[in-house]
């Protein structure tokens, strides 16, 4: 089906728009304004859609956690009022060519949110060039030990992801007088960037998944006889086997670049 407001949200019984309507009330409840309700339940339903999941509640979890947990940062983290904000998420392929592109814009990266979104903000009174970069640690000694190092060339942590890291600091550290900026440009209306080496990834991935459903499919179809069940074995054991050399294969590319 497609993925409207209407759907089913998967196994949990919960369409779509009952979700977002409890956790509007939830929002209403812990004291956002009908303004900032409606604004994060707009962005809510954006991110779904480009994600292109029909499932509300196993995408953002049960509302009333969900909503306390919303409100909880919100709450920690108020933007001045002369900030503006923009939330925004892309794959690894894309995401240095990105943050330094709306760097350049004067977007700040606050952080990453539960959704793997580059929280940005820009005052407009004070806008700033900024510049990125990102590197690989495995552990949290990794990421402190790489965070005391960049921090002698004034890189500030800005958030991390499994095992990228990602660092921000003023492009007039680097550029000088021509980090100043003085025009702004307005934010993308999209909020997913996704890049075509990715998905290419994605389309291989389907397929794969394609070809091991329909071997499955034909061997329960013929009542699991001898002669298939070897097929059914190698569907089954082929998926999580080819997702782990899918993820070890990308982790190299990436380690390859970092180093490059």
């Amino acid at each position: 089906m497609s993925g409207n407001n209407g759907d089913i949200a998967g196994g949990s019984g919960i369409q779509s728009g009952d979700y977002f309507a409890e956790l509007a009330g939830c929002l209403s409840a812990a004291g956002l304004s009908q303004e900032q309700v409606a604004t994060t339940v707009a962005d809510l339903r954006g991110y779904l859609a480009e994600s292109e999941s029909t499932d509300a509640y196993e995408e953002f979890g049960a509302p009333r956690t969900f909503a306390a947990g919303l409100v909880e940062g919100r709450v920690a983290d108020e933007p001045d009022a002369q900030a503006e904000t923009w939330k925004w998420a892309t794959d690894i392929y894309a995401d240095r060519q990105l943050l330094n592109r709306y760097g350049d814009q004067g977007w700040e990266v606050e952080g990453l949110d539960r959704l793997g979104r580059f929280v940005c903000r820009r005052d407009a009174q004070a806008a700033m060039r900024w510049e990125y970069r990102r590197e690989i640690a495995n552990n949290a000694k990794e990421r402190e030990s790489v965070a005391a190092g960049l921090a002698l060339d004034a890189w500030e942590p800005c958030g991390h992801w499994l095992y990228f890291m990602y660092f921000k600091r003023p492009k007039a550290a680097s550029a000088g007088p021509a980090a100043e900026l003085d025009d702004l440009v307005a934010p993308p209306a999209k909020q997913l960037f996704l890049s075509g080496r990715y998905r290419g990834k994605l389309k291989q991935f389907a397929a794969a998944a394609v070809v091991s459903g329909t071997v499955s499919a034909l061997v329960l179809s013929y009542g699991g006889d001898g002669v298939f069940l070897p097929f059914l074995i190698a569907s089954v054991v082929a998926a999580p086997v080819g997702g782990y050399i899918g993820w070890s294969r990308m982790k190299r590319e990436i380690t390859a670049a970092e180093e490059a």
